[in-house]
């Protein structure tokens, strides 16, 4: 009874077994595929470029991957002829195809995995399209970072974002995962920045070996996506050099600055009075590199020399008291000048008052003179002396000298009222 009931496990294993797995000729339990394997995702075609290698203008590199497969096997065909294959591993997951422009729709990629197999066509017109001629122009001075937009507002998880530089792959985001290469002319060493979230690039401290061509590739399944970049590099712009003038634009009455650039050319050079445009010039080549400008030493500091391109500028602003200083204090000049003027008009007051006044007192001490002729020939008694005879400037009222005076009549001078 015991050794049945025995077998009698055996056989429930056994159906157990059967019903839900395999067992292999070792003993080891396979789980059955239908069962445990999911289904797996067509395979994605799009175009590469492969990092820091140049490809050729007749060839367009393809690409196809698959997404979320541990285990399987990519192959590219030509029809039913086989052309390359891989194993597809964690770190693996893309297999390359070089076509020609012109071929024709032929080639397909294929995923298995665990017997499943899962095909996509490419469409050679589609996928290897030219990129537009339209170029975004993008101005930078040395030194400058420069932003690279994809105008994404979040890269999706089956985007391909690629950047190139003269078809040199720099820069890309795929499935969520960014990387930049550093080429062998080692140009972009340390200055790329990748946004994970938007795909923008980032070229910091550029310089003029940067300046090209930059081209921005997104592709998702058979759409893609293209913009030039013509990245131009200038030299920096300097800072304006403000100096007194004594010799280009020298004025006596003024005080004369002369603004500068050095090193430079194709910018414009200007002075300007707050916000207004007082005068400027374009600097094309060394020999006309300042601007002069004339101000008053009382003017208030609202003057500035900038210099400026297309995109950028510098800016120096200008302290008068700090180039203009009046050989003398000029208030206190203005105000001895004042005192002078007031005093000179003043003493030419009293002069013409006195000389005035002295011409006067003359007249009228010559009037006394006269007077006292007269008094002197009259008599103690107030009357004219017998004899004397009346002159013929006398005055016709003579007889107001035949009046009798009294001997207490006192008479003032006239000439104590006026100045010698």
């Amino acid at each position: 009874m015991k050794v049945h009931m025995k077998n009698v496990k055996w056989i429930m294993v056994l159906f157990f077994l059967r019903a839900f797995g395999d067992v292999s000729c070792d003993g080891v339990m396979t789980v059955m595929d239908d069962i445990h394997i999911p289904n797996i995702p067509d395979p994605k075609i799009s175009r590469d470029f492969p990092a820091c290698k140049k490809v050729s203008s007749p060839k367009c590199l393809v690409a196809c991957s698959v997404p979320s497969v541990a285990r399987g096997q990519l192959s590219w065909y030509n029809e039913n002829v086989s052309l390359s294959s891989l194993t597809v591993s964690d770190l693996v997951t893309r297999l390359y195809l070089e076509v020609e422009y012109h071929d024709k729709n032929n080639y397909s990629c294929v995923v298995s995995s665990s017997g499943k197999t899962k095909t996509s066509y490419l469409d050679v017109a589609s996928s290897c399209q030219s990129c537009p001629k339209r170029e975004i122009p993008e101005p930078a001075s040395e030194g400058d970072s420069v932003i690279l937009p994809t105008n994404l507002t979040e890269v999706q998880y089956e985007d391909h974002v690629m950047w190139l530089y003269e078809n040199r792959l720099i820069a890309e985001l795929f499935e969520n995962v960014s990387a930049c290469y550093d080429c062998q002319d080692k140009r972009f060493i340390n200055r790329l920045q990748l946004d994970s979230q938007t795909g923008c690039l980032t070229v910091t401290n550029i310089s003029k070996i940067h300046t090209g061509t930059i081209k921005l590739l997104i592709t998702n399944g058979k759409h893609q996506e293209c913009h030039r970049f013509n990245v131009t590099v200038y030299d920096p712009l300097p800072i304006p050099i403000i100096t007194k003038d004594s010799t280009q634009c020298s004025s006596a009455s003024k005080c004369v600055l002369l603004c500068s650039v050095l090193n430079v050319s194709d910018v414009t050079l200007s002075w300007y009075n707050g916000s207004r445009l007082n005068s400027s010039i374009n600097v094309s080549d060394l020999k006309s590199n300042f601007l002069c400008l004339e101000v008053k030493y009382q003017d208030r500091n609202n003057y500035s020399c900038v210099v400026n391109n297309f995109f950028t500028n510098k800016t120096t602003p200008l302290n008068i008291s700090e180039f203009c200083k009046a050989p003398w204090n000029i208030p206190l000049i203005v105000g001895i000048s004042v005192g002078v003027v007031l005093s000179i008009i003043v003493l030419a007051v009293v002069l013409v008052y006195c000389c005035w006044n002295r011409f006067r007192c003359q007249r009228a001490d010559a009037s006394e003179d006269q007077l006292n002729v007269r008094y002197a020939s009259v008599d103690v008694n107030g009357y004219r002396t017998a004899g004397q005879n009346i002159t013929d400037n006398e005055p016709e009222d003579t007889h107001l000298l035949d009046q009798p005076t009294s001997s207490s009549q006192e008479f003032t001078p006239v000439n104590t009222l006026c100045c010698k």
